[in-house]
């Protein structure tokens, strides 16, 4: 792989998920990354984006979205006992 940095675009391709979960997981500080001069510049070190991608087994859905969870907890709370 080439030396030079990698942009968010380049980087989400390598790692096979979209720009915006990218930039989320930037925002988590869960990637590492260096910021450049311009507005919202991130950079990545194609080293680390590979180790990421080995380390990242994950299905490529991920987890379920916070909308689903919020619908199965409200549904396990409102629940009737059953009659006995």
């Amino acid at each position: 792989m080439d030396a030079r940095p990698l942009t968010i675009k380049q980087a989400a391709e390598v790692l096979g998920m979209s720009q915006w979960t990218l930039r989320d997981r930037v925002t988590a500080g869960t990637v590492p990354h260096r910021r450049t001069g311009k507005v919202r510049g991130v950079v990545f070190d194609p080293e680390h984006i590979e180790q990421i991608k080995k380390a990242d087994s994950r299905p490529a859905l991920g987890t379920p979205s916070r909308a689903a969870a919020r619908t199965r907890r409200a549904a396990r709370t409102t629940r009737q006992p059953s009659a006995a």
